[in-house]
């Protein structure tokens, strides 16, 4: 699914688990506070994961490589008319985003060598294309 993300039409990609996997609809109640999702294209996809942090509290990261960011900065689709902006270190190929997703998907964690950058969900994270 990741491959197929084109930053035009196909953005986003989302996974969660469900409190009550064994149920054929889904409802609201049945989400749970975390999740991964990815938003982006064949040039670059970002990839961000929804935690408890250790105050309790749910906390939004961008998943990003251990090596320091080289300060530049790419804007990645999120829709046909928004995109956001993550480091050099944050922008990954679809092929290294599903090892991402597998491992999320089996540990409802991200694995080293991922580093986690918290969002500041106060300021505006999104940019006009």
């Amino acid at each position: 699914m990741l491959g197929q993300l084109d930053g035009d039409e196909k953005c986003t990609y989302i996974i969660w688990r469900a409190a009550h996997p064994e149920r054929r609809y889904v409802t609201p109640g049945d989400v749970t506070d975390s999740f991964m999702q990815a938003a982006g294209s064949s040039e670059g996809i970002t990839v961000e994961v929804r935690l408890p942090g250790p105050d309790g509290e749910s906390h939004l990261y961008t998943v990003g490589r251990p090596e320091p960011s080289d300060g530049t900065t790419t804007l990645i689709p999120i829709s046909p008319t928004r995109a956001v902006r993550v480091f050099s270190n944050e922008v990954f190929t679809a092929d290294e985003a599903a090892v991402i997703f597998y491992t999320y998907y089996l540990t409802d964690t991200v694995s080293q060598p991922y580093v986690l950058r918290e969002l500041d969900l106060s300021q505006e994270l999104s940019e006009e294309r």
